[in-house]
């Protein structure tokens, strides 16, 4: 990285330091502990104290108007309307503008659990116990017949996608669509008491898919990927199972190869759509 880079890195925090300090204001809650910024510096996020007592997160972004809209945009606030699903509410939210930038600013759940891993990939094996991996499971089940009109509602369009980025066509199959945590990985999980983090990306996706990626997020850990295969292979062995890792794996492959993520998670991940593509059939485009 160069130094010019750095410059700009820390221009972006010191931005997004900035929004959140503005966001404490006026959802009237001081700042306490050390900011965390998310990926890319596209968050920052704080532990707040309300005067009246409680403690809180206070997260907060900001996007060019043009951006400032969608479902990534409302995606946490949004989420409010899920029940039965161990995840942060959003007590209150404020938006303004500083044209041509949007800001906003969330309160949320405070959650004392630490996420199972610090990056999205897991990295080393986590012990997790049996009541853990239950609850997940619990949870995706629920969430996948919350009623929603977040996300694609085509079927088609996941397979396009697909076979458009691997340039092959699948054997003909509709996948079955259910409203999936399409950003699900460990650095939003949590352990060892479960919650599901950031709700920015959620909507209808091909069944399984929210597995998928935690699936794919395992690979260097070939024990825990195994874990996670077991503990939701009804969903994953199956035409619409396939397509959705399939997608999961374009997923991070893209990001791979556009951002410079992944560097160790890429090989192990192309290599596991090369199997699954050898089973799916089809024919290059």
């Amino acid at each position: 990285m160069t130094s010019r880079h750095r410059r700009l890195e820390s221009g972006q925090r010191a931005f997004l330091r900035r929004v959140l300090s503005e966001g404490a204001t006026r959802l009237d809650v001081s700042l306490i502990g050390e900011s965390v910024f998310g990926w890319h510096d596209r968050t920052i996020g704080s532990a707040a104290l309300r005067a009246g007592g409680g403690r809180f997160w206070l997260r907060a972004t900001a996007e060019h108007r043009d951006w400032a809209c969608g479902d990534t945009w409302t995606g946490n606030h949004d989420a409010n309307r899920i029940t039965g699903v161990p995840r942060p509410e959003v007590m209150a939210r404020a938006e303004w503008d500083e044209s041509p930038v949007v800001m906003y600013a969330e309160l949320m759940t405070y959650v004392s659990d630490a996420p199972c891993s610090s990056t999205p990939e897991l990295t080393e094996w986590v012990t997790l116990p049996s009541r853990w991996w239950i609850e997940l499971r619990q949870a995706l089940d629920t969430l996948a017949v919350q009623p929603t009109n977040r996300g694609c509602r085509d079927p088609r369009s996941f397979v396009r996608r697909v076979e458009d980025y691997y340039g092959r066509r699948l054997r003909p199959h509709m996948p079955a669509l259910r409203t999936e945590h399409t950003d699900l990985h460990w650095a939003n999980l949590t352990q060892p008491g479960l919650w599901l983090l950031d709700w920015e990306y959620w909507g209808a996706a091909p069944a399984g898919y929210g597995a998928a990626l935690l699936y794919c997020h395992s690979l260097l850990v070939p024990d825990m990927a195994a874990r996670v295969h077991e503990v939701f292979a009804d969903l994953l062995d199956t035409p619409t199972g396939r397509v959705a890792q399939l997608s999961a794996a374009a997923h991070i492959l893209d990001r791979a190869e556009r951002l410079g993520d992944y560097r160790d998670l890429r090989i192990p991940v192309r290599e596991h759509a090369v199997r699954i593509l050898s089973t799916a059939g089809g024919e290059p485009c």
